[in-house]
């Protein structure tokens, strides 16, 4: 079985490119989970900037499933200023786009306006709760690599009276030697907020996401516990809007996600 850091290292295939197959361990459903393509994206544009800048903020848009198969992945630089790069990504598999990421990179800067964000909310520690199982046909396939403990919030399809959720994750596998990349894999693991308000079980899936990038460590390890916590902004339509939060163990924030889900639901 791949590791993170495995599946997210392809193969150079040319300047600016880079080519991989997910392996089948990381599926959900039809394709990969989008922490997958996303963390590809990231370190292909790490790779093309090469200037040592730090990740600001992501922005993700899926229009295809990656599946089980060869793909191929491009990053260019589309402008590199003082302070700021911006750069994009995009996995095609197939012939067909299949992921774009864009993304912010930039330098510290000495600067005078400082406002702390609030600590993250006070959970019982993860070692004290019980890890979601990996249930072959039950849980997505990928939910073997990571260690996810619930603390907020009904379980998926539930039939809850309130849309929300929240826990502990970690990696149980190498996740890479860039911190930015590994948490873009657990930012995307947790299912919808909406999820708990299903009846029962119905296909779930990301069209886009933005990440904004905090107070992120220089290295991260599979030691390493984070708080992640979302909540429903709307839903309707076949479609949720949501927003989450991740935590570091000392409660500091680590970054915020904005995020698009198709839901495949029948109507009541």
């Amino acid at each position: 079985m791949q590791s993170f850091a495995e599946v997210t290292t392809w193969s150079p295939d040319g300047p600016g490119a880079w080519v991989g197959t997910v392996s089948p361990e990381w599926m959900q459903g039809r394709g990969s989970f989008g922490g997958i393509p996303a963390a590809v994206g990231l370190r292909a544009i790490q790779a093309a900037c090469a200037d040592g800048r730090r990740p600001r903020s992501i922005h993700v848009a899926f229009l295809g499933p990656l599946t089980n198969a060869p793909a191929r992945v491009t990053a260019q630089v589309l402008r590199r200023g003082r302070f700021v790069t911006h750069a994009r990504a995009e996995i095609l598999q197939g012939g067909e786009l299949r992921t774009q990421v864009i993304a912010t990179l930039g330098d510290d800067r000495a600067s005078g306006l400082v406002v702390e964000p609030p600590l993250g909310p006070e959970r019982p520690p993860p070692e004290s709760l019980a890890a979601l199982p990996h249930i072959e046909g039950v849980t997505p396939s990928f939910v073997r690599f990571l260690d996810m403990r619930w603390t907020d919030g009904s379980m998926p399809f539930s039939g809850a009276e309130e849309p929300g959720l929240g826990g502990w994750c970690r990696h149980r596998t190498d996740p890479g030697p860039d911190p930015h990349a590994a948490l873009l894999g657990l930012l995307d693991a947790w299912p919808s907020p909406v999820v708990p308000l299903l009846r029962g079980p119905a296909p779930a899936s990301s069209v886009s996401w933005s990440t904004t990038f905090y107070d992120v460590p220089e290295a991260i390890s599979p030691d390493d516990w984070w708080w992640y916590g979302s909540e429903a902004i709307a839903a309707g339509h076949g479609y949720a809007g949501m927003r989450a939060t991740l935590y570091g163990r000392d409660r500091r924030l680590v970054s915020t996600v904005e995020q698009l889900v198709a839901v495949f639901d029948r109507p009541r």
